[in-house]
């Protein structure tokens, strides 16, 4: 009965498809088996999905998490990064009508696979995990320590996206999926549709198997934004009240962005066994994203001067509410960025059983993606007499401007244009093979693995030059009120911080008559690409490992594990253009950098089968995380406009930059007392050397100073912490009570990097991450509710550099808390309806300029409710 059981899960997470272990080379699945008695429970959706994902972790060689589909493509989420936003030690940003910016245990150095092969998005080293709708994936692995045969990369872990195949299927097998949106301040329906159909026949020739799945989404969203600008000491320098200690914002401003995205989605996999050793396979994913946004700011100068009128905000030196009609300035912007990008991989590869105890395969794979941006920035300049601004309103600003009216396009002049244009793409080409020699249980060395992967990688990108058209006088512009079609109502700010609309140039109207405004400031046509921001970038790598399983008993205690190495050469060709000053004239001087490293990265994992439901582990390793491309850019970037505080803005790469390296150390127990009841612990420490930040510092051009923000290395960095998770469905309560089940996590971080000699924090690392999921499922329902918390964090350490008393300032994110919920009926075996809802307690994210009396914005996205029915065959 136990081996049954354990069939059956194994065979739901789709991890004893032939496929699948290929894929995972070395690991042990095929031993897998749950040693806990089973209940009499039958095991369906929900029970199923997570019963799978635990049965990976325990079988697993590494420190790993799974998300397993409940069946074919239904996922709690719509994407990969909402997805990993309920695993351990992961955590995610929600902006833009979606999750993204994902973490694990507090860092960002992780590396994206699908289905075990390396894959990124144009000049990035990862896939941009919101492009994967869940409609097409099988499971999702977490990987938090990384074995000598997967892809090297990925200080802080691996990402393992699995799509399904047509070996995972019995026989033929379809799915159809429909849901509509709703998003509550962006006042919008959108539909989302996904399809998968597969197949696998046998005849004479041998056996065959294909499958192929599409999927469209439309989502528009709505992110509402309040802000402050940081503190600055001057702003009570001449007024009637003046106080060096005072500090308060220049500005105050409103920023809010509608968007719309269509994403295009495909995948296909041919399976062919022309005898039962051997295997043939060809698969592929490819996706396709049109963002359209607008990004709609209001920035509103306070106008200090000597008639300024202030209060403090009780107890401290922060300005709070503020009165002046100092000749205060009024600027309208709309930001119109439309992103078109696409992204491909194909592979071909074959594996077969040379015999009982080896097996070999290779495996050719390509990726190509491409990116690119159109962004015309339009500004128009109100004029008003006065204004009144109070600086901590509910987490934001809140102004208004009395007997002002911002809807009427006579109290707007044209302003600024500035002309942005953005490329870039990837390609590149790898192989590998591999072959694995079982020695037999009996033996201390029970398996050996070697495999060889080559890989060769190029990007590029470019941007414009000159973008930057001042309104100018002597151009002689018209009057806003004089060209039709020209202004559009802002989006109405959903809460009260003061004026809720104001005029912006809309933004079908900059892309319609791009070209005419280009003329109308003095520009003809798109302007050519900016010499300093074009490089190309040419990677190639060489890796080899060996690995072999042991496995022994100490005393009564079977212990198991794997000692492996991967070593990997690197050669990195970069060429950019760099900024050299002849004859007091600035000559963009072409820039090679060549270089070649060699990394060796061990690997230890020991278990230990503690009792037939603890398990012991320790997993001991080392990894490198290579820079972006885009930091190598030997160029730079100088900004046209000037800061509050007199400096320009700037940026560049830096073509000598190291990878990062981490020493990592596991250590778990844990405790399978059902076949869906667990409980972990993970205790982890990792070191790194050559951890990159970007970080800005003043630089002189032309006799200008520009805070230049670079991507640098420091010497030295650590993170420790502990990870608890547990699962339970309790079953045996009774009757309908039985239904109900728990995942819930825990994660503790504490970490730094030295910088300068200082203790400096991790960018986006909480110290506290928690997540409670609770879930039911009784004969036609299911459900779940889910809570999602993390901790304060700094977003951006050292960010601003200000004049005394204020000083070095980083930017932190307060607490996050998110509830999602969702309750599904099976209508019957073929069909199903979910309705869900997202950001069910309206969340907010709002963060402050080092104290929390200095707050910096508040944001507030869209309440998603969701209906989607299935249906599968």
């Amino acid at each position: 009965m136990k081996m049954k059981l354990s069939v059956a899960v194994l065979a739901g997470a789709g991890i004893l498809s032939s496929a699948s272990v290929w894929a995972q080379n070395a690991q042990a699945v095929a031993e897998a088996q749950a040693t806990a008695e089973p209940v009499a429970v039958v095991v369906t959706g929900v029970r199923r999905a997570a019963q799978s994902a635990q049965t990976i972790k325990r079988n697993s060689d590494e420190v790993i998490d799974s998300i397993v589909a409940e069946e074919a493509g239904k996922f709690p989420d719509k994407n990969v990064a909402e997805i990993l936003g309920r695993v351990t030690g992961v955590q995610v940003r929600r902006q833009g009508g979606e999750a993204s910016d994902v973490i694990i245990r507090g860092l960002p150095g992780l590396t994206t696979l699908l289905n075990g092969r390396e894959v990124y998005t144009s000049t990035n080293r990862n896939l941009n995990l919101t492009d994967i709708p869940t409609s097409m994936l099988q499971r999702v692995d977490v990987y938090k320590s990384q074995g000598a045969e997967m892809v090297e990369g990925g200080t802080a872990g691996v990402i393992d996206v699995r799509t399904a195949r047509p070996f995972d299927f019995k026989g033929f097998s379809a799915s159809l999926t429909g849901r509509a949106e709703n998003r509550d301040k962006a006042d919008s329906n959108d539909p989302q549709v996904s399809g998968m159909m597969s197949n696998r026949w046998k005849n004479d020739l041998g056996e065959f198997g294909a499958l192929f799945g599409v999927s469209y989404q439309k989502g528009h969203y709505f992110d509402e934004v309040t802000w402050n600008s940081p503190p600055d000491s001057t702003v009570t320098n001449g007024t009637n009240k003046p106080n060096a200690a005072v500090t308060g914002p220049l500005d105050l401003g409103h920023s809010n962005t509608t968007g719309m995205r269509e994403r295009y989605s495909a995948n296909w996999a041919f399976q062919y066994k022309p005898v039962r050793d051997v295997e043939l396979y060809a698969e592929g994913w490819s996706t396709r994203i049109d963002h359209d946004r607008e990004t709609q700011f209001f920035i509103g100068n306070l106008g200090w001067g000597p008639t300024t009128q202030y209060t403090l905000i009780p107890g401290t030196n922060q300005v709070d509410t503020v009165t002046s009609s100092g000749n205060p300035s009024a600027l309208s912007s709309n930001q119109a960025p439309r992103d078109d990008s696409e992204t491909h991989q194909g592979a071909i590869g074959a594996k077969w059983n040379v015999s009982p105890d080896l097996r070999v395969s290779t495996e050719f794979v390509r990726t190509t993606s491409r990116w690119k941006q159109d962004m015309p920035i339009m500004e128009m300049f109100a004029h008003p007499t006065t204004v009144t601004g109070q600086t901590y309103v509910n987490g934001g600003a809140r102004f208004d401007y009395p007997g002002y009216n911002m809807l009427d396009p006579n109290n707007y002049t044209l302003g600024n244009f500035i002309d942005n244009w953005q490329a870039s793409g990837g390609q590149s080409k790898d192989w590998r093979a591999d072959a694995t020699y079982n020695n037999g249980e009996d033996n201390f060395f029970r398996e050996f693995s070697v495999g060889v992967r080559v890989a060769k990688r190029s990007s590029r990108y470019e941007h414009e030059s000159g973008n930057f058209l001042g309104a100018d006088p002597k151009l002689n512009l018209p009057a806003v009120s004089s060209l039709a079609g020209l202004t559009c109502p802002s989006a109405p700010m959903d809460n009260n911080y003061g004026m809720a609309q104001w005029l912006v140039i809309c933004g079908n109207y900059q892309h319609a008559n791009i070209d005419a405004w280009r003329k109308l400031y003095g520009r003809n046509g798109k302007t050519a690409p900016d010499p300093y921001s074009l490089y190309t970038n040419n990677e190639d790598t060489s890796a080899l490992y060996g690995k072999t399983r042991f496995g022994f008993n100490a005393g009564s205690v079977p212990v198991e594990g794997t000692l492996g190495v991967r070593v990997v050469k690197t050669k990195l060709d970069v060429n950019g253009f760099s900024r050299v000053t002849i004859n007091n004239e600035d000559v963009a001087v072409p820039v090679n950098k060549k270089s070649s490293d060699t990394d060796v990265l061990p690997n230890l994992t020991l278990k230990a089968n503690l009792t037939d439901t603890l398990i012991g582990r320790f997993n001991a390793g080392k990894t490198i995380q290579r820079p972006a491309f885009g930091d190598f850019n030997p160029g730079i970037s100088l900004g046209a406009t000037i800061g509050g505080d007199g400096v320009y803005g700037g940026s560049g790469g830096n073509p000598d930059l190291k990878p990062v390296t981490g020493k990592n150390a596991d250590a778990a127990l844990e405790w399978y007392f059902a076949p869906t009841g667990s409980l972990t612990a993970t205790v982890f420490k990792h070191k790194f050397e050559n951890y990159i930040i970007r970080s800005a510092a003043l630089e002189t051009f032309d006799g200008k100073q520009y805070r230049m923000d670079r991507p640098r290395n420091v010497n030295e960095g650590q993170l420790e912490g502990i990870e608890i998770g547990y699962r339970q469905f309790y079953d045996f309560l009774p009757g309908w009570l039985g239904g109900f089940g728990m995942e819930a996590n825990y994660t503790y971080m504490k970490g730094h990097f030295i910088d300068k000699g200082k203790e400096a924090p991790f960018q986006g690392m909480s110290k506290n991450a928690v997540n409670i999921v609770g879930l039911y499922e009784r004969g036609a329902w299911s459900g779940r509710l889910a809570y999602n918390y993390r901790s304060k964090f700094v977003d951006t350490f050292d960010y601003r550099t200000l004049r005394a008393p204020v000083g070095p300032l980083d930017l932190i994110v307060d607490p996050i808390e998110t509830v999602d919920a969702s309750i599904s009926y099976k209508i019957n075996e073929n069909m199903g309806v979910t309705l869900d809802v997202e950001n069910l307690t309206d969340r907010k994210y709002q963060d402050y300029h080092g104290i929390e009396s200095n707050p910096r914005d508040i944001r507030r996205y869209d309440r998603v409710i969701g209906l989607t029915v299935r249906w599968k065959l």
